[in-house]
Order: structure tokens, then C-alpha cells, then sequence
């Protein structure tokens, strides 16, 4: 079974890592390629994941290339490129394992090369990786809706979940870890979960006709990065007061609703960790020999009592 480790102690990990740094000989750190692939770039937050795994490359000195489909989550593409990478002999690669089993088979293969590869950002369990970097998105999941029941929403409502990929492993945990909060709130009431997809435009507009559908809708509860668009249509439609929004993620959108009262909560991961991290374990293991472990960057909760602290990812 993996080890985890908690956000608490990456500090630690951080400090081992960069120790390995000037332990390393010119060579390993000369030839080491590193492949990080990532399911889509249409974000800052995915900028994020990138610049992360990017600075761990000019912090250990080795090579490490970043790439990402042309169409957001477009699992065969993804593949495909998971598969170039290991045609072209990379040491490790780094992947967000979004499907719940559509990367079993190029993680198997890579493997039988001698490739490791980690994932980061979402999981997907017995995918076959060494190692996972991200938030446990349950607990995450949880701990919005403990804080949006209780303290927003006061016991009693309805409420909608959207998701930009309702079959995606980690955005499934954490509608999951909505409605185990939900259980201890007999009079909140779920309604549906919609599809908003991966464009801030679309997502409003699915947005727009889930509230025209259930008018007595009292939250909308966003499951990623694309929550952002809650805050937009709350304020378009002036509904402020009467429908509270969560989400996740430190967009500079999503911060700004959350300073402006359209959105009440929403929950940062820590993306620059996760990408640095994911390329971290891969040259400590490849150079040193280190064990992998999965590492939890966090559930970052940002209300309005302490949004002017938070750092835009």
C-alpha cells in the first residue's frame, strides 16, 4: 500500500529533494528527460500544474517537457501521447489519470519498458502509477459541503452539483463527498448534478438553465475549475443573498465572486505543488532511489473572511 503523506510536511519532502540536487552527478542530471502530460491547458489553473512541474526540472537540472491534448480531457489523444513518450525513451512520465480505467493499458506499458510513471492532479485507483500527487478529493468534496450546508445555507434547502466531467474519478469523489455531508442535513435536498463542461461560456449557460428548470434552488455547488461561472451567472441574474455558489480553485474569477458575495466558498489544491511534486518523485526515485509516496497537497477552504490572503492559481 502507498504511504501518504499530508501538505503539513511537503516542506520536508521539499528540503530531501533539493538535497538530492547537489548529490547528483552531472550525468544523471544531463540525460534525465522527464515527460509531464497534461489532459487540458485551457486554464490558469493548468498553466499552474505546468509552471510547477517546469521549475522542478530547472531546480534538479534536468530536461522536462510538457504537453497536453488539443482537446480538453480527450482520453485517446492523452494516450497517444502517453504513448509517443515512451517510444521516445523518456525516464519517467508524470500524467493526470482522470479515467477510471482508460489508462490501465499505456501505464502497463511504459511499465513493461521500465518507464515509471506518477500521477497528479486526479486519480484513478489501481491505474498502475507509483504514486499519486493531489488532494483527497472526498475529504475536499466533504469539507464543501459541511461548510456550505452549516454555515452558509444554515441546515435546509436544494441544491445542484456541476461538473465539468461527471465521469471523471476526482470530480466524482468530491460530488460524493458532497452528499456524505449532505446526510447529516435532513432538510437539504439535492436536485441534480449538470454537465458544464470545459469552456466558462458553456458552463454559464448550462448554469443559467438548471436554475431557469428549479427556480427554488437555493446552491450550486461546482466540483472544479469551471465553478467559476456560478459567481458569473449569480451576479448577471442579481441573485446574490437568494442563491449561494461554491467551487474550486483560486482562479482570479472565482476569488473575485467569493470577494464580491456571488460565490460563499471555494476550495484550492495546490496545483503548482502537484506538478512540481509529480516531477520531483520521478527524478528522486530515477536519481536516488527513493521510494515513491503519494503526497496530499491540501483542501485550501477561502470565504470571504480570509479571500484577501489567498494567492491566485
Amino acid at each position: 500500500m502507498k504511504k501518504k503523506l499530508m501538505a503539513v510536511v511537503l516542506s520536508a519532502v521539499m528540503a530531501f529533494s533539493m538535497a538530492g540536487v547537489a548529490e547528483a552527478s552531472d550525468t544523471e542530471a544531463k540525460d534525465m528527460k522527464i515527460a509531464v502530460v497534461l489532459h487540458a491547458m485551457n486554464s490558469s489553473f493548468y498553466t499552474k500544474l505546468a509552471d510547477g512541474a517546469r521549475d522542478a526540472g530547472k531546480d534538479f537540472g534536468i530536461t522536462v517537457d510538457v504537453t497536453s491534448p488539443t482537446t480538453a480531457s480527450n482520453l485517446s489523444e492523452q494516450v497517444s501521447l502517453i504513448e509517443s513518450c515512451i517510444t521516445a525513451d523518456y525516464d519517467g512520465i508524470a500524467t493526470v489519470t482522470w479515467d477510471p480505467s482508460g489508462f490501465n493499458s499505456v501505464i502497463q506499458k511504459a511499465s513493461d519498458a521500465g518507464i515509471p510513471m506518477v500521477g497528479f492532479n486526479m486519480d484513478a485507483e489501481d491505474c498502475g502509477t507509483k504514486a499519486f500527487i493531489g488532494q483527497e478529493y472526498e475529504d475536499a468534496g466533504y469539507q464543501m459541503g459541511k461548510y456550505m450546508f452549516g454555515e452558509v445555507m444554515e441546515g435546509k434547502g436544494k441544491y445542484i452539483i456541476a461538473s465539468c466531467g461527471p465521469s471523471d474519478t476526482a470530480l466524482i469523489a468530491r460530488a460524493n463527498g458532497i452528499k456524505k455531508a449532505q446526510e447529516e442535513y435532513p432538510d437539504i435536498e439535492f436536485i441534480d448534478i449538470i454537465d458544464i463542461g470545459t469552456d466558462l461560456t458553456n458552463a454559464y449557460g448550462v448554469i443559467e438553465n438548471a436554475y431557469l428548470a428549479h427556480p427554488d434552488v437555493n446552491a450550486i455547488l461546482g466540483v472544479d475549475v469551471f465553478s467559476e461561472a456560478i459567481g458569473t451567472f449569480v451576479e448577471a441574474y442579481k441573485l446574490e443573498g437568494e442563491v449561494k455558489g461554491a467551487g474550486f480553485d483560486l482562479t482570479e474569477g472565482t476569488l473575485k465572486h467569493i470577494s464580491n458575495g456571488s460565490m460563499q466558498l471555494t476550495v484550492g489544491q495546490n496545483p503548482y505543488l502537484q506538478g512540481y511534486y509529480a516531477v520531483a518523485e520521478l527524478y528522486m526515485n530515477l536519481a536516488h532511489d527513493a521510494a515513491f509516496i503519494d503526497i496530499n497537497t491540501g483542501a485550501q477552504l477561502v470565504t470571504q473572511d480570509n479571500v484577501a490572503d489567498a494567492t491566485p492559481e
